[in-house]
């Protein structure tokens, strides 16, 4: 029934944040369906459930939802949403609301059952839409529970608006507006009796329609409604399932397990062939069915009702539900639904089956950057079971270092050779200990010369193998020569990598590769060739979705490197700064190390000196902290920071400031076009330039700036 003043209070509160909160069966979801139907913004809506603990997923559906207002919304993150670069949304997420702002339009963003969402990841993405949300989209979210989001600030400035079970609660008038639209027109004592009873619970009050729709004296059946949570449990079994043929009681509690259903999936999990019929006379009855597309293909039951349902199958014949979950299992694996497939065989405490399909499709998680679904699968076995499974100690050691929880891994990979396997994998990585192998030749972990000897043993297996996973394992033993300084027998793996990979559509390893070969002609001094291989990289990266990877930082050291070669010190202190970052999230210490080591070099160059030296002493530390740090021993002792003017003069670093007028001097400006450029006093600008010109040792404006380009401090002309 209409809610309209509640609906109107929402679509009227004009605040950021609409909070609805109460147990099940207060008609959220009605309330906002109905205010949907009011507001004249469009809603997004996005209806979660068990599954979506994974911030990546619960992102694409917000830009689906979106999308369904806004046909293209951010198309150009489309990659980065359904690929490895997900796994970055801090980075994708500000994006998405610099869209989302921009849209000439106010819309809603509804989230809804929120209490099914439990992951951390997931509550501090949704924080930053808390938070941050553009002023032209309103989030509202309905929950059973106070979600763990950062309210606070916008309760105390008037930024929230709350709804709880005391204002869902139905008043008497629409009480008894609701039995009169159902046909049962009731005496105000009777409604005053179900108030009383109910305390204007909606779903107490549609129960009780239930109990005395067809009773002769609908007014006396109301004296026995209790009306409380256990009193619907009672009505439930007693009147509800016992007003059913035993067709429809049987199927509403079987299928009851399911948290998505359509006709052929009720086929399998009841064993009837009639489900299509049953589900249309269970959505004609009014018994909590919601569609869930406009084909009514696919349904739900009533959060409630389905509880309750499932409470009521455990109670009747709780030992047949292990059975209808693996059906349930065997019909999702079947359809491609792999997500649903591994839940449903835990649920039925299938652990072999759950832990063979986890083992065979994680490839595909990892791909997808649904690294948090992966965890939580794993999180759903008991730990005994995961350390007693080879298959899922190997998962749980890719999922572990990718995350750069380098100890952990080694423990999983320790536990997996214990425990053994007998034959293939069934990931397609052949037997634990080349699976093992191929782990130990991906990351450096600070060995060299222990990830070259696994890479070495990797790359001959699976070229033998000729398995998909020869590009990463030759990508693996080329980087490892680079390592090791061995660069010309490096080069041969990493160009059948660069051509092996696209084949495999393995995006990732197909820039990695393109990076290192750039680094190759960078260190040979073929700067264009250097140029060619990581601008191939960098736009695998974007158009593939996986540029906000850790080891991505890699790739704009690489280009920072090529920039400072050419002089373009502004330019490459850009792209260092901005890999090192990237890279000290999960990257590899070498890799950090390696990127320490050129910005310091640029920063020392520009005249930052003492920032770095502070980037050589930790580069320094970093490496002397790896058992073997391969070539880069080596390289930290070539590393010079002294300018070339620093000579003359040891403390002449110019300032930030003093840098900024360098710039525009350099691009033709008069002292008095500076000022105005940078707001400040023409005297000021002038005292800045006199200490330029002592600190680079010249006496005129083109000296000043010839020494400038030599040193780097401004771009060549």
């Amino acid at each position: 029934m209409p809610r309209r003043r509640l609906a109107e209070a929402v679509t009227t509160s004009g605040v950021p944040v609409v909070l609805v909160v109460a147990p099940p069966g207060f008609g959220k979801t009605v309330l906002l369906t109905q205010c949907e139907e009011l507001d004249y913004r469009p809603f997004a809506w996005v209806s979660l459930d068990r599954q979506d603990n994974d911030p990546l997923l619960l992102w694409n559906y917000l830009v689906a939802a979106i999308r369904r207002i806004e046909p293209g919304f951010a198309s150009a993150l489309e990659p980065a949403l359904r690929s490895a670069g997900g796994m970055a949304l801090d980075a994708i997420i500000p994006r998405i609301l610099n869209e989302l702002e921009s849209m000439d339009r106010e819309i809603v963003l509804v989230l809804d059952d929120y209490h099914w969402v439990t992951s951390p990841a997931c509550h501090e993405s949704i924080a930053i839409l808390v938070e941050w949300g553009p002023a032209n989209a309103q989030l509202v979210v309905s929950s059973r529970m106070d979600p763990p989001l950062p309210f606070a600030r916008l309760r105390a400035s008037g930024g929230l608006f709350e709804l709880r079970a005391a204002e869902l609660g139905f008043t008497e008038d629409e009480t008894a507006e609701m039995f009169r639209g159902l046909g049962l027109d009731l005496a105000p004592d009777s409604i005053a009796i179900l108030q009383q009873r109910t305390e204007g619970w909606p779903a107490g009050l549609y129960l009780a329609f239930l109990a005395v729709r067809d009773a002769i004296d609908p007014t006396a059946a109301l004296v026995e409604f209790g009306g409380s949570s256990r009193h619907v449990v009672d009505y439930l079994t007693e009147v509800v399932l016992q007003a059913e043929t035993e067709a429809h009681r049987s199927f509403l509690l079987e299928t009851s397990i399911l948290e998505r259903m359509c006709a052929s999936l009720c086929d399998s999990v009841t064993r009837i062939g009639d489900s299509a019929r049953i589900l249309a006379e269970v959505e004609r009855a009014n018994l909590f069915l919601v569609p869930l597309d406009e084909r009514r293909e696919w349904f739900r039951y009533h959060h409630l009702f389905g509880e309750l349902l499932r409470d009521e199958l455990r109670r009747q014949k709780g030992d047949t539900e292990p059975e209808l979950h693996r059906r349930a299992c065997e019909w999702f694996a079947s359809a491609g639904f792999r997500d649903e497939a591994i839940h449903h065989a835990i649920a039925g405490g299938d652990l072999g089956t759950a832990a063979t399909l986890v083992a065979t499709q994680w490839p595909a998680y990892v791909n997808a950057g649904r690294l948090a679904t992966l965890t939580g699968w794993l999180e759903a076995f008991p730990r005994d079971v995961v350390r007693a499974d080879a298959r899922l100690c190997l998962v749980e050691a890719w999922t572990l270092v990718i995350l750069g929880s380098v100890e952990e891994a080694r423990q999983a990979l320790a536990a997996a050779r214990e425990v053994g396997y007998d034959g293939e994998l069934p990931d397609g990585s052949g037997t634990v200990e080349e699976s093992v192998t191929l782990v130990r030749a991906t990351f450096p972990w600070g060995d060299v010369r222990a990830m070259l000897a696994a890479a070495r043993a990797a790359c001959e297996t699976e070229t033998r193998r000729k398995s998909e996973w020869q590009p990463l394992a030759e990508l693996n033993l080329g980087w490892a020569l680079v390592l090791t300084g061995k660069t010309d027998e490096a080069v041969s793996p990493l160009e059948h990598a660069a051509a092996l990979a696209p084949r495999y559509k393995q995006w990732v390893v197909a820039g990695d590769v393109r990076s290192v070969l750039a680094k190759i002609s960078l260190d040979a001094g073929d700067l264009a060739q250097a140029e060619r291989w990581i601008g191939e990289a960098l736009e695998l990266a974007r158009s593939h979705g996986f540029a906000d990877l850790p080891a991505v930082g890699f790739y704009h050291v690489v280009l920072g490197a090529l920039r400072a070669r050419r002089g373009e010190l502004e330019l490459a202190d850009h792209a260092l700064g901005l890999g090192l970052e990237q890279l000290r999230s999960h990257g590899d210490a070498l890799l950090i190390a390696e990127a320490l080591l050129e910005r310091a070099l640029v920063r020392s160059t520009r005249g930052a000196r003492t920032e770095a030296r502070a980037m050589l002493a930790e580069a320094r530390a970093t490496i002397e902290s790896c058992p073997d740090p391969g070539i880069l021993s080596q390289r930290v002792e070539e590393v010079k920071l002294t300018p070339a003017h620093a000579s003359a003069n040891p403390d002449s670093e110019l300032t930030e400031r003093e840098l900024e007028v360098l710039q525009l001097l350099g691009e033709g400006l008069t002292k008095p076009e500076v000022a105005a450029k940078l707001f400040l006093s023409y005297s000021t600008v002038h005292s800045h330039t006199k200490s330029i010109y002592r600190k680079l040792d010249s006496s005129s404006r083109d000296k000043v700036l010839e020494r400038a380009r030599e040193l780097g401090l401004i771009a060549t002309r």
